[in-house]
C-alpha cells in the first residue's frame, strides 16, 4: 500500500505551486491564511500517528490549518492511491476535521476541487485518456494524459493499480502513456513506474531460462490436487520456454504474457501483484530494450548452449572453418568480399544447426582461433 513518490503534500510542496493552484480553486479560510507555511523541521518531529498517510508521513493533521490543507492536497493526489489506501487516508482526514470542528469547511473545499476537476475532464477526448473501454453501454475513460502532471499521475496510477486491469489493458495504457510522455517532453516519472511502463509496453524481452524459471515457480503456487491440470500445463510451458534460443522477439513474448495473464486470472494470482507476485510483463520483459537488442544483435547462441560474440567472428579465416566443417558452410557464412565471415549470416545459420553439427562448428571455431567458453546468454546479460 506504499504511496508513489510523486504525491505531494503541503510539506513537500516546497515551491508552493500546488498551494497556489488550490487557493485559486477554493475559498481559503482565514485560519489557513494566518497559519502560514508549515515548518518542515517541525513536521519532521511529529509522531507518525498525526499523518493521514502515516507510512509515508504525508498529510499532517496536527493543527486546524494542517487538517484543511491535508484534504485539499489529498484531493490533488488521490488518483495516485489505490482505492483501499485512499479510503484509509480519507478516513483519517475526516476524523481530524471533526476533531478540529471544521468538517463542513473541509467538505466544501473538497467539493470545489472535485467540481473543477470534473469540469476540466469533461472537455477531454478519448485520445486524452490512457484507457477507454465499454462497460455495457457506458464508455469508461480512465487515466487522463492531457498534460505533464496527468501523464505522471497516470503512470503512477497504472503501476499502483496493476492488479485491477488485465494484461492487454495495461499494455495499451502503458503505450499511450509513454507516447504522450514523449510528445509532451514529460520528465520526472518515478523510476519504479517508468520501469513497469516499459515492460507493460513490450519494450525489451527476457532470457528464456530466466523466464522459464519464473514460470516453473508460477506452477508451484497452485494446489497439487485441485489445480493439478493447470499446474502441469504451466510446468510444460516452462520447459518449452527454456528451450527457446537467443532472445525472443517482443511479439513472441507478448503471446506468452497473454497466456500467463489468463492463468493468473483463472487462479486469481493477479490479486497479489502488489504483494511480490510479478505481473506477466515483468516476467517476459525483464530485459530492457537496449539490453535485449544488444544480446540479439551481437551474440549467437548455439544449440550446445555456447554463446559466441559477433566480435569474435570478424577476423576468422574461412579456410580454417572449411577444413573442419566443410566448404558449404564456409561459403554460406562468407562476407560479400569472400575474405571473411559475415556475422549476420553466421548467426542466422549457426543458431539452427543440430547439436552434433554445432559441436563440430565449435571445433572449427577453435581451429580458427576462437576460444571456446562455456557461457550462456544469461551470463552475458548480467
Amino acid at each position: 500500500m506504499a504511496m508513489t513518490k510523486t504525491a505531494v503534500d503541503v510539506v513537500a510542496d516546497s515551491n508552493h505551486q500546488v498551494l497556489h493552484r488550490i487557493m485559486q480553486l477554493v475559498d481559503t479560510p482565514d485560519y489557513v491564511k494566518a497559519a502560514g507555511v508549515l515548518d518542515p523541521e517541525q513536521v519532521a518531529q511529529l509522531p507518525q500517528t498525526v499523518f493521514a498517510d502515516p507510512a509515508s508521513r504525508k498529510f499532517p493533521l496536527h493543527t486546524k490549518a494542517a487538517a484543511w490543507l491535508a484534504q485539499t492536497y489529498f484531493d490533488e493526489a488521490r488518483h495516485l492511491y489505490s482505492t483501499q489506501h485512499a479510503s484509509q487516508v480519507q478516513d483519517k482526514i475526516d476524523k481530524a476535521a471533526s476533531y478540529w470542528g471544521i468538517a463542513g469547511q473541509v467538505k466544501q473545499a473538497s467539493d470545489q476541487i472535485r467540481a473543477t476537476q470534473s469540469h476540466a475532464l469533461d472537455e477531454l477526448t478519448d485520445a486524452d485518456y490512457a484507457l477507454v473501454h465499454k462497460v455495457g453501454e457506458e464508455v469508461k475513460r480512465i487515466m487522463p494524459i492531457n498534460s505533464a502532471p496527468s501523464v505522471k499521475a497516470a503512470a503512477a496510477h497504472l503501476f499502483n493499480n496493476r492488479m485491477k486491469y488485465p494484461y492487454n489493458w495495461r499494455k495499451l495504457a502503458a503505450r499511450k502513456i509513454l507516447h504522450k510522455a514523449a510528445e509532451l517532453g514529460v520528465t520526472g516519472i518515478d523510476t519504479e513506474s517508468h520501469t513497469f511502463l516499459s515492460k507493460a509496453a513490450s519494450l525489451g524481452s527476457a532470457i528464456p531460462t530466466h523466464a522459464a524459471e519464473k514460470l516453473a515457480n508460477r506452477a508451484l503456487m497452485l494446489n497439487d490436487t485441485k489445480d493439478h491440470a493447470d499446474k502441469v500445463a504451466m510446468g510444460k510451458l516452462a520447459v518449452t520456454v527454456s528451450k527457446m534460443k537467443d532472445i525472443p522477439r517482443p511479439s513472441v513474448m507478448e503471446k506468452l504474457a497473454s497466456i500467463i495473464d489468463r492463468f493468473d486470472r483463472a487462479h486469481k494470482l493477479y490479486r497479489y501483484y502488489d504483494q511480490g507476485v510479478e505481473t506477466p510483463e515483468e516476467i517476459v520483459f525483464d530485459l530492457t530494450q537496449k539490453k535485449a537488442t544488444d544480446l540479439r544483435d551481437n551474440y549467437v547462441e548455439l544449440t550446445t548452449g555456447t554463446v559466441i560474440p559477433f566480435t569474435a567472428l570478424i577476423d576468422i579465416k574461412l579456410d580454417k572453418i572449411a577444413s573442419v566443417i566443410g566448404n558449404d558452410f564456409a561459403q554460406a557464412v562468407s562476407s560479400d568480399d569472400s575474405l571473411g565471415v559475415d556475422p549476420v549470416k553466421f548467426a542466422r545459420i549457426a543458431r539452427t544447426l543440430p547439436r552434433d553439427d554445432a559441436l563440430l562448428l565449435e571445433r572449427a571455431l577453435q581451429a580458427a582461433g576462437v576460444e571456446k567458453k562455456a557461457i550462456a546468454l544469461a551470463d552475458v546479460a548480467i
